[in-house]
């Protein structure tokens, strides 16, 4: 007789390059090391467990969330053309851009710039919040699902090389300075990069399926 073994499908992981069925890696309870969990066929990194990784992307959220109002309130450029200084926001432009009947594009750039990564930083606020203290985890884990398919329509680094190429080609027209906004849109840029490179979205699911 074959013997068999069933396998819950939280056990389970597939390897994103060759689509490898694995069960789901176990690390170990030292904080002191981060560990990684490798296919064993193509060696691409299946899950990576870092100490403390959570409270780490919680830090991160917080930060962008505090840099998020300077970053969208101060000016991003300072143009002064033959005496006629000219300050920029990212609102601003978003404005300026439906004034001039580019009304797609700057409901585009309202999106992508300013609403969309508000909400992930705010549901990845609930989320985390959620799997350490146990608050509310049905509605998070909902808002888990929907935090992942907005992955695709936050362009912020778009919008950034965008500023940062205009301040190059109007260097030699005009006296362009980087505001306090391009800063905090930098820093902010930077807090969103750092979490989607260390969210260990599979230990957030395990934590907020405990307990049910």
């Amino acid at each position: 007789m074959v013997k068999k073994e069933t396998i819950l499908c939280s056990e389970v992981r597939l390897c994103p390059d060759c689509d490898l069925m694995l069960k789901a890696p176990v690390f170990g309870k030292d904080p002191a090391y981060r560990q990684q969990a490798v296919c064993p066929r193509c060696s691409c990194v299946l899950e990576s467990h870092r100490p403390a990784g959570i409270q780490r992307c919680l830090a991160l959220v917080v930060t962008g969330l505090l840099l998020f109002l300077p970053a969208n309130y101060y000016p991003v450029l300072s143009m002064d053309i033959l005496g006629n200084e000219q300050q920029s926001t990212i609102f601003g432009g978003v404005i300026a851009l439906y004034q001039e009947s580019y009304g797609a594009i700057s409901m585009l750039v309202l999106l992508s710039a300013i609403l969309i990564p508000l909400l992930r930083l705010l549901i990845l606020l609930q989320v985390m919040v959620a799997a350490i203290k146990g608050w509310g985890r049905g509605l998070s884990r909902s808002l888990l699902r929907l935090y992942v398919h907005l992955k695709e329509w936050g362009m912020m680094e778009i919008y950034f090389l965008g500023a940062l190429v205009a301040v190059i080609k109007l260097a030699d027209m005009a006296s362009v300075q980087a505001g306090v906004g391009l800063y905090c849109f930098a820093g902010l840029m930077l807090c969103e990069l750092i979490i989607s490179l260390n969210l260990n979205e599979h230990e957030i699911w395990k934590m907020l399926g405990e307990g049910e």
